[in-house]
């Protein structure tokens, strides 16, 4: 199989099917396709409902909305169901033209189906809850699980019937619709009691087995290979918890791609994903990070351009294939384009302005998750330390003369001036700073959702020019020493925000009448 050079993912719902005013024209229906046209994304990955209700004329499981009687939920999900009625009694079939599309237009299409969906006859939500848990309620694991506490609506892999329903579903959109493969989505990943996953990973395992030969076998009947996507959580640990043996999948051969994915918003430039390069490299399975959508920030509700290149600069430098776009805002704009371009290749931003910062520790966070470094309370004498990732080969660039500027921004909640601080920036002493004080500011919708706060308190932004000599590849390290504090000030100080900006020297912009 040819690597992607970038992957993209289309849910298909909040892109599309939730968005069109009912009838939807075959030109929208067209759209996941032709939007990405123009840009180097060679895989489209198009959701295929809510995994166990289907945006097609499905004859495997149910169609979205299928004997919904009363609409008396979301606006959106109404829109959908209309939508798809109206183009299947119009003729029209939402996955067929998709397919029919991306392959007119040379895109390779895989559809991305989720394997676990949290619903229950007893929840109040009849559009994602499939045929199987509505006639077998008994597949279901229940109970109560504290970290994971969606689990006791998901349909427990132990059963075979729940194993033979995802493989009819499998075989209807990789067979008669014609994809190109199929990625398997954990989503909120609980395949079994989470308490007996471990010692069931076998019976997983065998099911990807048993996937990978349906793949095979529908792929050799029109002389296709078939794309066997999974994706993954970013710690080795946190997959076994779930009975995913993701490295044991590899050593078999079962996978042709790999994506880093967390539950997660938040944007993260530095998954610990060491473990999944080095497991794919003897079966040279590509691997492909994702992102996040946004990051922990009151000025910046959506990653900026700077951020992307640097999430890429040390993902390449980490050993992984290219990246894996989702959450995108949509329609895209000028701003998506750009990421577009520019994510394709790591080439294209080499020595382009780069945001580095280190993510966020969520309070909400799934087990087993990357750990993370901030927030910091800060104790009077008692240093801390933040290392963080630095992808950019800057000693090229040094002796290139192309290294502009490093900028290092720090931000504290609740200091004062009076507070007195140390700063280092791998091992050597810096500043003045320039000391920016901030009334407080309001974060994203969804970087609320992470478990974060809603609100940045009060803070002062610590701004360092750095000598250009003293940032480095890899990992670098600040270190801040809250030297005195002010007693009368009773809050405690938190290291709450860490970046580095890196700038090259580029050509002048021409402003008007300037060639």
């Amino acid at each position: 199989m040819q690597k992607p050079k970038l992957i993209h993912y289309n849910d298909a719902r909040h892109y599309s099917i939730y968005r069109y005013e009912p009838p939807m024209s075959l030109h929208q229906w067209r759209q996941p396709v032709d939007e990405i046209l123009g840009t180097d994304v060679d895989t489209l990955v198009y959701g295929l409902g809510s995994g166990e209700t289907f945006l097609h004329g499905t004859q495997a499981g149910l169609k979205w909305g299928e004997d919904v009687e009363k609409h008396n939920m979301s606006m959106m999900w109404w829109t959908a169901t209309e939508n798809l009625n109206l183009a299947l009694e119009a003729g029209i079939d939402p996955l067929a033209v998709a397919v029919e599309r991306a392959h007119e237009k040379g895109r390779r299409i895989l559809g991305s189906l989720r394997m676990t969906e949290p619903t229950s006859p007893d929840d109040d939500n009849p559009y994602m809850l499939g045929r199987l848990k509505r006639e077998h309620p008994e597949v279901m694991i229940g109970g109560n699980h504290p970290d994971y506490p969606r689990a006791a609506g998901c349909a427990d892999y132990t059963h075979e019937s729940v194993r033979s329903e995802r493989l009819s579903v499998i075989e209807e959109v990789c067979g008669r619709y014609g994809m190109d493969g199929l990625e398997f989505d954990p989503y909120v990943g609980v395949f079994f009691n989470p308490t007996e996953a471990r010692e069931k990973t076998p019976v997983l395992t065998e099911f990807v087995r048993e996937v990978r030969r349906l793949l095979d076998r529908v792929g050799a009947a029109r002389g296709q290979s078939l794309c066997l996507a999974v994706r993954v959580r970013s710690t080795e640990e946190a997959n076994l918890a779930l009975g995913m043996d993701v490295r044991g999948w590899l050593n078999e051969g079962l996978l042709d791609i790999v994506a880093l994915w967390t539950e997660s918003f938040l944007f993260d430039q530095e998954m610990p994903i060491g473990w999944l390069v080095e497991a794919a490299s003897g079966s040279q399975t590509p691997v492909y990070p994702m992102l996040g959508r946004t990051p922990y920030d009151d000025r910046h509700h959506l990653p900026t351009i700077e951020m992307y290149r640097a999430a890429a600069a040390n993902y390449s430098a980490m050993g992984t294939d290219g990246l894996y776009l989702l959450d995108l805002p949509w329609p895209h704009t000028e701003r998506e384009y750009q990421i577009f371009r520019e994510m394709s290749d790591p080439d294209i931003h080499l020595r382009k302005k780069k945001h580095y910062f280190p993510a966020q520790r969520e309070p909400n966070a799934e087990p087993h998750s990357p750990e993370r470094n901030l927030p910091m309370d800060l104790e009077e004498g008692a240093p801390v330390q933040v290392p963080f990732l630095v992808g950019d080969d800057l000693d090229a660039a040094r002796d290139d003369g192309e290294l502009k500027a490093a900028r290092l921004g720090v931000r504290i909640l609740r200091t004062c001036p009076e507070d007195l601080y140390m700063f280092r920036f791998n091992d050597a002493v810096i500043g003045p700073a320039e000391i920016t004080h901030i009334y407080g500011g309001v974060v994203s919708y969804t970087a609320h959702r992470s478990g974060l706060p809603e609100r940045i308190d009060t803070h002062y932004w610590f701004d360092f020019d750095l000598p250009i000599e003293l940032v480095r590849e890899g990992q670098n390290e600040l270190e801040v020493v809250l030297e005195q504090r002010h007693a009368p000030l009773g809050k405690d100080r938190e290291l709450q925000q860490v970046e580095l900006i890196v700038e090259y020297r580029e050509p002048h912009v021409p402003v008007g009448g300037q060639m």
